[in-house]
């Protein structure tokens, strides 16, 4: 190539496969961000939704139960388990519960003898399911309190039906004054907001990381360009010494 083809092409050097490379680079390290900021937010909520849960449940336990004992008579002698409630404790047992959710995010609320049987829930027509198999109840049975998060397209509430809704449920052990277990209490509270806030937060995250990355990128072009001028101008100097 003479000194005048050079001149005349000095971007045929530059080098648009170096560049295709940092793109690649960039895109895969948005997506290793927002990937991994996500994972640790989304965990972060998860464990906080729960355990704030499990709170509100062993609030109920002690500030319900106490008031419900009599009419539940939940014990650990299974030969002594109360099978169903009267009309007159239910009512009684399903006052106090719905005066502790008014006013809370508590969709539903449910006790359980050691059987498993429901003995109450604020949606009554569950009274009497059968739960024992249930993963929640088997590992609060086994003094280990547990909660989950779940995502129902519809739910029947404390309010009635509703729709679209993150709740999360903790399986709370009930215990006696001797420390053993007589029962098992469920609570479902809304966290759509919460969730939601989040999958917002991300959406925030990610608005910013693309001009910050694109503008890394557009940095690393401008280098690149540059080099490839340098690296042409010298070699035309080589080529104007050689001649």
């Amino acid at each position: 190539m003479t000194t005048e083809q050079v001149r005349a092409h000095p971007r045929l050097k530059f080098p648009f496969l170096s560049l295709f490379f940092a793109l690649v680079l960039i895109i895969s390290i948005y997506f290793v961000i927002t990937a991994s900021v996500w994972q640790a937010l989304n965990s972060s909520v998860t464990r906080a939704t729960q355990a704030g849960n499990a709170a509100i449940t062993r609030i109920f336990i002690n500030e319900v139960y106490p008031a419900l004992r009599e009419d539940l008579n939940l014990t650990a002698d299974s030969r002594a388990v109360k099978s169903a409630l009267t009309e007159q404790e239910l009512g009684r047992v399903d006052a106090r519960v719905r005066a502790f959710m008014f006013g809370t995010d508590i969709l539903k609320a449910k006790i359980f003898t050691i059987d498993g049987n429901t003995i109450y829930s604020s949606d009554l027509s569950q009274v009497g399911d059968d739960k024992k198999s249930y993963p929640g109840f088997e590992a609060a049975m086994r003094g280990k309190p547990t909660s989950k998060v779940t995502h129902r397209d519809s739910f029947s509430g404390l309010a009635g039906e509703v729709y679209g809704r993150d709740l999360v449920a903790s399986y709370i052990p009930i215990r006696d004054r001797s420390d053993e277990i007589i029962g098992v209490a469920e609570l479902y509270t809304d966290r759509s907001t919460t969730l939601e806030d989040t999958q917002r937060l991300m959406i925030a995250v990610k608005a910013e990381l693309i001009p910050m990355l694109t503008g890394i990128l557009l940095a690393i072009a401008l280098i690149i360009w540059r080099f490839s001028n340098h690296i042409a101008q010298i070699r035309i100097q080589q080529l104007d010494d050689a001649s």
